[in-house]
Order: C-alpha cells, then structure tokens, then sequence
C-alpha cells in the first residue's frame, strides 16, 4: 500500500511538474533562425508575398502596410530565383518579449550577390520577421 501510494506521488509530481512546465514561455531556439530563414527564401523563390506578410510580427504590420512590404520583395525577387545562402554571423540582443536576433547571409540571386540582413523576434518561442534589408555587392 505504501508503495502504491509512493509510485502515485512520483508519477502525480511529473505530470504536474510537465504541465508547468509546458505553461511557461519558451524562448525560440537559435537553430530555427536558419529554417525560418530557408521559409522565407523558399517563399520569396515562389512570389508568396502573402505568406511572407502574414508571418511577420505584429509590430512590423504595424509599421510597414501590405503594400509596402510587397513592394519592398518585389525588388529582392527582381534578382532571380535563389542559388545560395549562408549565414555569415549573427547578434542577439534583449531578454523575453524583447529578444531578437539578427543574422547576415551571404545571398547569391540569379543576377545579384550581397548580404542579406534578417531581424527576427521571439514571440512565444517562434522567430518572426521583423526587418529585412539586402546590400548589393557591387
């Protein structure tokens, strides 16, 4: 009986302790950046502006219009398909809510090479774009 009773508290504190757990904010990985990234590339070969719009965070909506942001991708697009990327560095600045990252790839487009400049923000545990700029190579 008390053996019973030691095995229901044990399995009783796991779940309890899982379930706090799984409460609590989570901060976004640091690997997902780069998926994220291959996500918007992927997006951007394709023309899915919308899908790229509607994954930004609130507060680049907020700043940026639709057609501003489509605009903005038009221009990246205007250099061909995507041949290479690669993350080149990458800095993090803020805690929680106000965590980002900001990674820079070295970005081959069919008729442009440069540096792509991402700025991502964690929200809820989820790299969201933020920013997005693209330095020609001349």
């Amino acid at each position: 009986m008390m053996l019973i009773k030691a095995v229901f508290a044990v399995v009783l504190f796991t779940v309890v302790a899982l379930t706090g757990c799984s409460l609590l904010s989570h901060e976004a990985p640091p690997e997902d950046i780069d998926k994220a990234t291959g996500l918007f590339l992927q997006r951007l070969d394709r023309n899915d502006y919308d899908g790229i719009y509607n994954d930004l965070a609130d507060t680049f909506k907020k700043n940026k219009s639709r057609q501003t942001v489509t605009d903005s991708l038009k221009e990246l697009t205007a250099y061909g398909k995507v041949v290479s990327w690669g993350r080149i560095g990458m800095n993090f600045v803020g805690e929680g809510k106000d965590r980002m990252a900001k990674p820079v790839y070295t970005t081959t487009f069919e008729q442009a090479a440069g540096e792509l400049t991402l700025t991502y923000q964690d929200i809820s545990g989820e790299w969201r774009l933020m920013a997005f700029e693209f330095k020609r190579r001349r």
